[in-house]
C-alpha cells in the first residue's frame, strides 16, 4: 500500500482556481456552498482525476471533487471535520471564503498541489497510506488525509500544532459524512 504526497506551492499569476489546492478561496458547487456553516475554515480541494493514477486501491471516487472544511464553532482546540465529495463541477469561486471564519482570516492565499506517490508512512502532508507518527498501542483506523502543520513553513497552517491532524475515514471509506479528526501531539 502506498500514499499520495501533497506538495504544495504559493499560487503565483493567473491560474486554473478550480485546481487542487489548500486554503485560499475554495470553487464550489452552488448547493454546497449553501450548506456549509459560516464557521467553516477551507482547507482544501482535491479535483479527484489528478490523483486518479496513484489511489491504486481505488478508495477515493476518481470524478468529480473532494473538499475538506475545519468547522471552527467551538474554536482552534475543538475543529471539527466536514469532508465533502460532489461529483459535479463546481461553478462558485468563492472569494475571501476563510477571511471571515474568526481566528483563520489569515489562510487567505491559494497553495496549488501537485501530487506524487510516496511510501505509506511517509511523513508531510499525504492522503491514505497510514499515519506516520503513530505511537499507540491500537492500529489506527483507515487514513484519509494527514495534515503536517510543519511541512510547508510558508503556508503556515495550524503552525502552533507541534504534531499532526489526521482525518480518518469511517468504516465505510466511501461515506464522508462521518470522517474522524484525530489530533497527535508530538
Amino acid at each position: 500500500m502506498y500514499g499520495i504526497k501533497i506538495k504544495t506551492k504559493k499560487a503565483e499569476g493567473e491560474y486554473d482556481v478550480g485546481a487542487s489546492k489548500m486554503l485560499g478561496d475554495p470553487v464550489l458547487p452552488e448547493a454546497l456552498s449553501d450548506s456549509l456553516p459560516q464557521t467553516a475554515m477551507f482547507l482544501m480541494q482535491i479535483r479527484l482525476k489528478d490523483i486518479a493514477e496513484l489511489d491504486e486501491e481505488g478508495l477515493l471516487p476518481h470524478e468529480g471533487y473532494l473538499y475538506f472544511f475545519l468547522d471552527t464553532e467551538d474554536g482552534l482546540y475543538s475543529l471539527k471535520p466536514l469532508v465533502k465529495y460532489v461529483k459535479e463541477e463546481p461553478t462558485h469561486h468563492i472569494e475571501g471564503w476563510n477571511e471571515i471564519v474568526d481566528g483563520f482570516e489569515e489562510y487567505n492565499r491559494d497553495f496549488l498541489i501537485e501530487f506524487e506517490r510516496c511510501e505509506e508512512d511517509a511523513e508531510g502532508n499525504k492522503l491514505l497510506g497510514c499515519p506516520s507518527d503513530w505511537q499507540y498501542a491500537q492500529e489506527p483506523e483507515r487514513l484519509l488525509f494527514q495534515l503536517d502543520p510543519l511541512d510547508d513553513p510558508e503556508m503556515g497552517i495550524l503552525n502552533t500544532l507541534d504534531g499532526f491532524l489526521y482525518f480518518f475515514f469511517d468504516e465505510d471509506v466511501k461515506n464522508f459524512d462521518h470522517i474522524k479528526l484525530v489530533e497527535d501531539i508530538s
